[in-house]
Formats: structure tokens, C-alpha cells, sequence
């Protein structure tokens, strides 16, 4: 299964939201990979940070994915989350290739 997460940065932090997803057996597992992940780029999430805690939402289905496993802090510039706050829409205009 997979699953895409988007992490919220904080207005105070100034920072761009990111974005990560995983194909994994389970939920429990895709969120051990995810904390791995954070920790590894030196995201820390949570009150007093300056990023909130990971959302899951629905898989995109577009051709601009960044590759799995990375964060991305480029996918929130092209790509929004719906009113339902699950469902990924692209924002209107053209946009390059995400890396």
C-alpha cells in the first residue's frame, strides 16, 4: 500500500511545508519509516516545533511525484490539498518537472 504525508510547517518558522510518501505492508510500518525519515533530515514535528505533525492524505495520481522516500519541499508549490483536506489538486498554471 502506499501512503503520502504531507508535514505542515509553522507560519513562525518560515519554513516550506513538505511532502513524503512510502509503499509499505502496513500503516505501523509507513509511520516507523516516516519518523526515520524525518529524523533524518533534522525535522522535528510536534507543539513548539517548526513543523506540525505529519498528515496522511490521499495518494496523488500525477506524473510529479518526487521520488519515494525523499522529502519534498517543492510538491506544496505546485500541488494543494482540497477542501476536504485529504485529496491533492494541482494549483492552476504551468509548473516544471518536480525534483
Amino acid at each position: 500500500m502506499e501512503f503520502f504525508y504531507v508535514v505542515k510547517a509553522t507560519q513562525k518558522s518560515g519554513k516550506q511545508d513538505a511532502t513524503v510518501w512510502f509503499t509499505a505492508k502496513s500503516e505501523a510500518r509507513a509511520n516507523l519509516m516516516l519518523d526515520v525519515v524525518l529524523e533524518d533530515a533534522e525535522i522535528e514535528t510536534g507543539r513548539g516545533k517548526d513543523y506540525a505533525r505529519p498528515i496522511r492524505t490521499n495518494f496523488p495520481v500525477v506524473n510529479e511525484l518526487p521520488p519515494e522516500g525523499e522529502i519534498s519541499f517543492t510538491f506544496t508549490n505546485y500541488y494543494r490539498l482540497g477542501e476536504d483536506g485529504m485529496t491533492w489538486e494541482q494549483i492552476p498554471g504551468d509548473h516544471p518537472a518536480i525534483i
